[in-house]
């Protein structure tokens, strides 16, 4: 995802550029933003970039219940700013603000927004991300996948102490 901006920075503030996402889905795993699609927008400001665009990107996950991959979606709102290095004009290296927190444009004013993108699809996963919100898990017990199968292990290790509940249970559903 880089983009040359050289064209970009030489115009005066206020100068934009519009960019449309259309990528195609790989199988990279992890937190790797995958299957990108939206639109986004690079405003000149006097110092640098401004990068702003809602993109919707497909990302593989692992199910904190049962432990089965799935791919799930994330709506990205990006909001980023982006300073030069080099002065586009003169070739001068140039002094970064002091209050940056921004990222940079390299020396051949490439802005490459692969690992921006990275950390926003991170920052959007839930903290605890299911497969589907009626996903049983995992048995305590034996392990196997409750969604799959079901488990027999648990039935003979009841407590004692509610086994006079357990009896009016069995009567109801009879």
């Amino acid at each position: 995802m880089q983009y040359n901006v050289a064209q970009l920075l030489k115009e005066p503030t206020g100068a934009t550029r519009s960019v449309e996402l259309n990528q195609e889905p790989e199988s990279r795993g992890g937190y790797s933003p995958d299957g990108l699609a939206g639109r986004m927008q690079f405003l000149r400001t006097h110092q640098g970039l401004l990068v702003r665009g809602n993109v919707r990107a497909r990302v593989s996950l692992t199910c904190s219940r049962c432990l089965n991959e799935f791919v799930d979606a994330a709506q990205l709102d990006l909001e980023e700013e982006f300073f030069p290095r080099v002065d586009v004009n003169t070739g001068q290296r140039m002094p970064l603000p002091s209050d940056t927190e921004g990222t940079i444009i390299d020396a051949n004013h490439v802005l490459d927004l692969t690992e921006v993108l990275r950390q926003y699809v991170i920052a959007a996963q839930p903290i605890k991300p299911l497969c589907r919100a009626d996903c049983s898990g995992l048995c305590q017990e034996c392990g196997v996948d409750l969604n799959k199968e079901n488990c027999t292990c648990g039935e003979g290790t009841r407590d004692p102490r509610w086994a006079g509940l357990a009896a009016l249970l069995r009567e109801s559903e009879a």
